[in-house]
């Protein structure tokens, strides 16, 4: 279990670029807590750099500091900072117990007493006595991810940085081992940085969640924001699915904006800080939040209401506790919506008329060329 810090963060990054076409961004990890990291890039070369910069096998500007110390320029092993992921497999030639051990042997900067004492300890808190003398190949995908993090574990480091750890794993070993994960934390005091692909993942293993869009860091907040105030539209996109409107910003009140959409209709959302009037937006609305109303065939052209948006479905599939429907819009957009199943079938049938409408603070308008935050 690492030493206490006082109020001094876990790891703090400054001016710090990922890659090298990327904007230097800053990054603060408290002690005990778990961050995860959201690449939502067409590659993981992100995510990939920025473990190796973090670890001190790769070169990078800005600076790192662990607990107020500038470890920027120390080599590998001596930053305090441990790494589990693909780029560092099990040896398979090396039992379980050789494997975890090999960190330690590797510097002979501790006594054979001290040694043990902590391949003990690391032993019973990945629950990987029984299997110590297994060689890799014999081992489960969860105890091979285990057998990686006792390894990491068994320097006693100020911070773990787990890249894609679950990669490849089943869904329920993938489930059962963030569940670890979290218990390992809150028994030792854990501090860690999950780097994941996977947005499932980055909302399991930790409830403060940063958005990497090859090197861009795009935001960092709780879930909820997320999903409720993103940042960008590729935000909006990579956490919830969103559905992207374009308007034209007709006025301005406060934080409400009034927009009018290529089909004539006009409809509210929440205002983006960036937004002027007269701009052009990007309206983000999740699926989930859309209502959608079938009136009665006769009353389908005289039914509508400011806000609503005529639409036609396209397709409906129930999914147990949800119903998608495909909705297109009288421009020829098609908009998703996930409603609850209290439509009968004969209500889903493709070709009716429908109405959608949405509440002003479920949606969000960006400036149309907002990427980055």
């Amino acid at each position: 279990m690492p030493p206490a810090h006082g109020s001094l963060p876990a790891l703090a990054l400054t001016d710090f670029t990922v890659l090298p076409e990327a904007p230097p961004l800053a990054l603060r990890l408290s002690s005990g807590c778990c961050m995860a990291l959201l690449g939502i890039g067409p590659t993981t070369h992100d995510l990939n750099a920025l473990t190796e910069a973090l670890a001190g096998r790769s070169r990078a500007s800005g600076q790192i500091c662990v607990y107020g110390m500038d470890v920027s320029h120390k080599p590998q092993g001596r930053r305090g900072i441990a790494t589990v992921g693909g780029h560092a497999p099990l040896f398979d030639h090396l039992s379980v117990t050789d494997n975890i051990l090999f960190p330690l042997r590797a510097t002979g900067l501790l006594s054979p007493a001290e040694t043990n004492r902590r391949r003990d300890e690391v032993l019973a808190l990945t629950g990987l006595d029984a299997v110590r003398t297994f060689l890799p190949p014999a081992l489960s995908t969860e105890q091979v991810f285990r057998a990686a993090l006792a390894r990491a574990l068994i320097t006693s480091p100020d911070l773990l940085v787990l890249n894609q750890p679950l990669k490849g794993m089943p869904p329920q070993a993938a489930k059962r081992s963030l569940a670890f994960l979290e218990r390992l934390r809150q028994a030792i005091g854990l501090t860690s940085l999950f780097l994941t692909s996977d947005r499932t993942e980055a909302f399991m293993a930790a409830n403060t969640i940063g958005v990497l869009d090859q090197g861009h860091l795009l935001q960092v907040t709780d879930a909820p924001t997320l999903l409720n105030r993103p940042a960008t539209p590729a935000v909006a996109l990579a956490l919830g699915d969103a559905n992207i409107l374009t308007g034209k910003v007709l006025r301005l009140d406060d934080d409400t904006a009034e927009l009018r959409l290529p089909s004539g209709e006009t409809v509210e959302a929440m205002a983006d800080g960036d937004l002027a009037e007269h701009d052009l937006a990007s309206i983000c609305i999740l699926p989930d939040r859309l209502s959608v109303l079938f009136p009665r065939q006769v009353e389908a052209d005289n039914a509508a209401e400011a806000g609503d948006l005529p639409c036609t479905l396209v397709s409906a599939h129930h999914l147990g506790h949800t119903i998608t429907m495909r909705m297109r819009l009288r421009d020829g957009t098609e908009i998703t919506v996930n409603r609850p199943p209290v439509h009968t079938q004969r209500e889903l049938s493709a070709g009716r008329p429908a109405l959608l409408a949405w509440q002003t603070r479920n949606a969000t308008a960006f400036p149309m060329d907002k990427k980055t935050s």
